[in-house]
């Protein structure tokens, strides 16, 4: 499997701009790519934060400084579930860390899992999602973002039979994918490049283009797709599954008074320490 960075999806957004589109196993106009944006971070030019990276994932419990400090950061983090009031559960899913590094604003305005299958998503992966569902007993509306070539349109089609299978056709699954789109490799809009026929998914790839109106050599990866498209269009995909907007209404009301509560909890928490740590050094004073 490739490993998928920012530089990846900059790559694409300059082709035929700023660099030609590497040819056979060349990677040369890529690894300049990757090695500009490293020279313009590290040298003040470019924020870091502009460029994500999803694999590095630290595993350790949260810790504080003190009471104050972690309702701080309660305060901060606090969310309601506001999607309980509504009738389905909706959830992210993209092809690589890149583009979940993309979607990420999005899903985290909205209150939605976000996950990245990073290629073709585990048995393991898959089945201990269908368990989570199949607790929550609710409906689910999976929106996917991923490439348009026979891997990427494997993954969104494996994982819709594998959770109909383990689900044991108890759940209600709406898979969505929102990039990259049949309508998207027509418009003729974004870059291509040329199909591995050696890919095992070739053959069920090759029917499906011919459906669809699409040459079979031809794909198209989703960071040839703007960031500013791919939000926009996850957003307007997720606004699509709010079924009920009075209950996220007053759900998003509830949500502010409680966050209001705690920051008050905060200050008076804070006031307490304060006034303690006073008291403490009155008394070492008075015992010397």
């Amino acid at each position: 499997m490739r490993h998928r960075n920012g530089g990846e999806h900059i790559y694409y957004l300059g082709l035929g701009l700023l660099w030609e589109k590497d040819t056979g196993k060349s990677r040369r106009n890529y690894s300049l790519v990757v090695r500009e944006l490293g020279y313009m971070r590290e040298h003040g030019m470019l924020p870091w934060w502009w460029i994500t990276d999803g694999t590095r994932v630290v595993r350790q419990e949260a810790q504080y400084g003190s009471v104050e400090d972690a309702l701080e950061r309660l305060v901060e983090a606090y969310r309601r579930n506001l999607w309980a009031s509504q009738s389905r559960r909706v959830e992210a899913w993209c092809e690589s860390d890149s583009v979940a590094g993309v979607l990420l604003p999005v899903t985290s305005a909205w209150g939605v899992g976000l996950y990245s299958c990073r290629g073709q998503s585990s048995k393991t992966f898959v089945y201990e999602a269908v368990q989570e569902y199949a607790r929550q007993d609710k409906a689910l509306t999976v929106i996917f973002a991923g490439d348009w070539d026979p891997s990427g349109r494997s993954v969104p089609r494996s994982v819709a039979e594998r959770m109909e299978r383990y689900g044991e056709g108890g759940l209600d699954l709406d898979f969505q994918q929102i990039a990259v789109t049949a309508a998207d490799v027509r418009s003729g809009q974004f870059a291509t490049h040329d199909v591995n026929t050696a890919d095992v998914n070739f053959k069920r790839y090759r029917e499906e283009c011919l459906r669809e109106g699409i040459a079979p050599h031809t794909a198209v990866e989703v960071e040839a797709l703007s960031p500013g498209l791919l939000r926009s269009r996850l957003s307007d995909a997720i606004e699509d599954l709010v079924d009920d907007v009075r209950q996220w209404n007053i759900q998003s009301r509830t949500e502010e008074a409680e966050r209001e509560l705690l920051r008050t909890l905060h200050r008076r928490v804070r006031e307490l320490m304060l006034r303690t740590a006073d008291e403490r050094t009155a008394e070492g004073d008075e015992d010397e």
